[in-house]
């Protein structure tokens, strides 16, 4: 590999390829290979795909040294993404007759292509006379049957006569290929007509056709006796009505033969099905939070996991260093935080704060050494984030941010070995490319809707409260992270009243680009449980902030942060004027932001 960190799609990697880099993450996540229908949401970058890839059969047949027949599942790889499944003229149909079901027998032979047609691919698929004369059975006997119940009649055109298993998949898929072109022929003809057109062709939907299908397939003799994973990747990307059609899917409950596994990056349209009835958890499906895990209650597992992933690769590009070798922490910046440490426990019983010396040092020699190089901008910005820590903590729980980082790094390194070998990558070096990320992870991504032509000026606002919003909490982070108080490592916000409209979409917003993550903490009363909105630590060298523990968090109202929607300059200037109690001060005495400790 020239570049052992490079990211790379999933859906066109090979099956040696993902078994190679990939790291079994599912002692984490469960649910997602276990049988039973689960909505899998994470940001971009947090590995889903990667996921759905490695339970896809040829993998699954690699990773395990099986053969097909004895894996305890089938999955089927469903990717949305950049297919004619969120084609602009279906949104046509939205509100007519027959939207619905024209739209599920789209998704359903799309589907059916995508099945057939890998396993028309696969090589190891032998075609003895058991087994071809069982798949001729299934093609004329089950398919052609069940596409006939639902209006085809041109099975004259096709013929099963072959000496092979995957023609007889391959003549399959040419069927479900054509029906589903048929429908994207038919949406054409909609975009230059006024009046209607009428569909003459078959209507295949889920129950009537795909889950008998599925069934049936699961019965031929090299097929695995346990149930069949449907992998919808990225099926936020479906419209409205395809959204309600695989609720209802879902809501069908026969995750016992076909089990849906969804992946999200947290804007799913609905979870109402075509009947208007919400599907619920967890009666007909589980969910799975990336984020939420890797960021609240398995930080270290989500180190373990990186670190395994970079040995991998390491290991592939024939690097001898492990993964904290290979990214160094700043040792003269260690060396005087080690310092601080040991003036803090040698005066601990006079001036200690926590219940033990070690708190006090966890607490407080990093902030202390930050707030010694806050005499000016300058040197605020010398601290130095190397270290592969530091980098998996400021990666938040996605490991793409960790991998796009480390394959610049790399890049810069190689470019100036001159064709040396490559055995850690600098500190400076480390510093200074996830600087410039982080602040690219704040910028370009609102430069580039105040660009966009063709987004509406009301989510045009949406993406400058956020931005406000981002700023406001950045800086109020930065002071208090130089401040005195008891806990100065704060990261996360959570309400003391209930947020308004606009302030909750303006925080869905950033949950969707990946700004903030997710979580519960109890509340303020101590009767409950209220959410934890926590900032994406890729923000940290942006803001000058300590990522690497967050043990605190502030309550706040409301009225503040919809202040900091739409004046975030002038909040932060109170705050530098007045200092933190005095700008947060109710005028009943009450404090507006008041520090707890994190859970």
């Amino acid at each position: 590999m020239d570049n052992p960190f490079t990211v790379t799609t999933p859906e066109g990697m090979s099956a040696e390829d993902v078994v190679q880099l990939f790291v079994p993450v599912f002692s984490d996540f469960p649910k997602i290979p276990r049988p039973g229908h689960v909505f899998l949401h994470g940001p971009r970058g947090s590995g889903k795909s990667m996921m759905f890839r490695y339970l896809q059969p040829d993998c699954q047949c690699l990773a395990n040294k099986k053969v097909l027949k004895d894996l305890p599942f089938y999955s089927i790889y469903v990717p949305v993404k950049n297919t004619y499944l969120n084609l602009t003229e279906l949104r046509r149909l939205e509100d007519q007759h027959g939207s619905t079901v024209l739209n599920e027998h789209f998704m359903t032979m799309f589907i059916a292509d995508k099945t057939f047609d890998f396993l028309a691919k696969q090589s190891f698929l032998k075609s003895d006379e058991i087994v071809l004369d069982n798949t001729k059975k299934f093609a004329t006997e089950i398919f052609l049957n069940l596409l006939k119940d639902c209006g085809w009649t041109e099975e004259d055109e096709y013929s099963f006569e072959t000496t092979t298993v995957q023609s007889c998949f391959e003549t399959i898929s040419d069927i479900c290929n054509r029906l589903y072109k048929q429908i994207l022929t038919y949406l054409k003809q909609l975009s230059f007509r006024v009046d209607a057109v009428t569909y003459s062709g078959p209507l295949c939907g889920y129950l009537d056709f795909l889950y008998p299908l599925f069934c049936e397939l699961k019965k031929l003799p090299f097929m695995p006796d346990g149930v069949i994973y449907l992998l919808i990747d990225d099926a936020d990307n479906l419209n409205l009505t395809q959204t309600k059609v695989l609720n209802s899917w879902v809501a069908s409950r026969t995750s016992s033969n076909v089990s849906i596994k969804i992946s999200t990056q947290f804007q799913y349209k609905t979870y109402r099905t075509i009947t208007n009835h919400t599907i619920d958890t967890p009666h007909d499906y589980a969910e799975v939070n990336i984020s939420t895990i890797y960021t609240a209650s398995r930080k270290d597992m989500y180190r373990e996991r990186v670190g395994n992933i970079i040995n991998k690769r390491l290991t592939l590009a024939k690097i001898n260093a492990t993964h904290e070798e290979f990214f160094p922490p700043d040792e003269k910046q260690e060396k005087k935080i080690r310092e601080i440490e040991k003036e803090i426990l040698k005066n601990w019983d006079k001036e200690g704060r926590g219940s033990r010396p070690g708190d006090d040092v966890t607490r407080y020699a990093r902030p202390d050494y930050m707030k010694s190089l806050a005499g000016t901008r300058k040197s605020s910005y010398n601290y130095s984030y190397a270290g592969f820590n530091q980098l998996v903590n400021i990666s938040s729980g996605i490991v793409r941010h960790f991998l796009e980082a480390a394959a610049l790094m790399y890049g810069e390194v190689q470019a100036r070995a001159g064709g040396k070998p490559i055995r850690y990558i600098p500190p400076a070096i480390q510093t200074k490319v996830i600087r410039s990320l982080s602040d690219d992870f704040f910028f370009l991504e609102f430069e580039k809707k105040q660009e966009d032509q063709d987004i509406e000026e009301t989510e045009k606002d949406s993406f400058k409260a956020l931005r406000n919003l981002i700023e406001a909490l950045g800086g109020t982070f930065r002071h208090i992270l130089l401040s005195d108080r008891s806990e100065r490592r704060v990261f996360s916000i959570a309400f003391s009243d209930s947020p308004s409209e606009e302030i909750q979409n303006v925080l869905k917003l950033g949950q969707r680009l990946g700004y903030f993550h997710v979580s519960a903490i109890g509340n303020k009363e101590g009767t409950g449980r209220t959410q934890l909105y926590v900032l994406s630590r890729m923000l940290a060298p942006h803001y000058n902030l300590d990522p690497n523990s967050f043990a605190g968090y502030l309550f706040v109202t409301s009225d503040r942060i919809y202040e900091a929607l739409h004046k975030p300059a002038t909040l932060l200037r109170r705050i530098g004027k007045d200092g933190l109690a005095q700008t947060f001060e109710e005028p009943r005495q009450l404090i507006m932001f008041e520090m707890g400790e994190g859970e």
